[in-house]
């Protein structure tokens, strides 16, 4: 192999630095993907919820397991696609998914117990739901 002229090294890091900002670039789509998907199904479920309340509280393992069935979906499709992640990606998915949880047992939790059948509530919850799930896939494709 020849050592490159200045001009043939600069070309090569210029295709070098363009190959990683496009590498860079796409690596947090399957990450914003599921985020913005559980937003969805997380506030949906709360609806669910609230509605099989108002109905049949025996069929409260319908809407979860759809609901465990979409995520799964969109777990494995996330796991498949995912090629790269970008740096302190871990600290922004550990912070997104532990916000979402403590939102999410609130939001079931409330509308089984505490505000149970209360439509404001079903609606509180579906919108602090996807408040998080939608700041964390912003704040994902921002970095």
């Amino acid at each position: 192999m020849t050592t490159p002229n200045p001009d043939e090294a600069r070309a090569l890091l210029e295709q070098a630095g363009r190959l990683g900002s496009a590498a860079r670039s796409g690596a947090g789509w399957p990450h914003i993907a599921l985020l913005l998907g559980l937003g969805g199904l997380s506030a949906m479920f709360t609806v669910a919820l609230y509605l099989v309340g108002r109905l049949d509280e025996r069929l409260v393992w319908l809407p979860m397991a759809v609901m465990f069935l979409w995520l799964a979906i969109l777990i494995v499709m996330m796991v498949v696609s995912n090629r790269a992640t970008k740096a302190g990606f871990g600290g922004r998915w550990r912070t997104a998914m532990l916000v979402w949880a403590a939102a999410w047992v609130f939001s079931v939790v409330g509308g089984t117990v505490w505000w149970r059948g209360e439509l404001w509530f079903a609606i509180a919850s579906a919108l602090l739901l996807t408040a998080v799930t939608t700041w964390s896939a912003w704040r994902e494709a921002r970095s």
